[in-house]
């Protein structure tokens, strides 16, 4: 039986605009950062490649999950630049945005990226690289150390304040 990979993308990204409206699986602005290792399919040889992320998350203002990622990447040599916008909850979702593979000895080669996850702090992704070339699809493993951003918020009632204890 032969597992349509594309059908799988699809069918992912239904539970995870159902999911980004149930308030409890919200968060707080976060920022995460933290290693991955890819291994990529698609070419002449699987090859595996590492690199860092950082991606920042913005829930309670727009009550819509967005966040962006910035991201490096190592391959045989290569050196790949990436810029995502991503949309999700913290269990799964769906990212896009351009890349720059830098090729060593090569020309460079600019192109769109998608990727589908799942994750908490350790998370599995699915990653597609289209470009001029043809398609690169990896699967990755990678943890993430989240970083909340700004403090809670104390809400000022003048009416509750007490200074005075007797």
């Amino acid at each position: 039986m032969k597992l349509n990979l594309k059908l799988g993308a699809k069918w992912l990204v239904v539970p995870v605009l159902l999911l980004m409206f149930a308030t409890e699986v919200r968060a707080q602005d976060v920022l995460s950062v933290g290693p991955m290792l890819h291994f990529n399919f698609g070419e002449k040889k699987p090859k595996v490649s590492w690199g860092i992320e950082a991606a920042a998350w913005w829930y309670e203002k727009s009550n819509f999950p967005v966040s962006t990622s910035v991201g490096f990447e190592r391959k045989q040599g290569n050196a790949i630049l990436y810029v995502q916008g991503q949309t999700g909850v913290g269990i799964a979702g769906l990212a896009a945005g351009p890349y720059l593979e830098l090729r060593k000895g090569d020309t460079a080669v600019l192109g769109l990226q998608t990727d589908y996850w799942v994750n908490y702090f350790l998370g599995l992704n699915y990653r597609v690289r289209y470009s001029g070339e043809g398609n690169q699809k990896a699967f990755g493993l990678y943890l993430k150390a989240p970083i909340m951003l700004g403090a809670d918020e104390v809400e000022e009632d003048d009416d509750d304040f007490d200074w005075d204890w007797d």
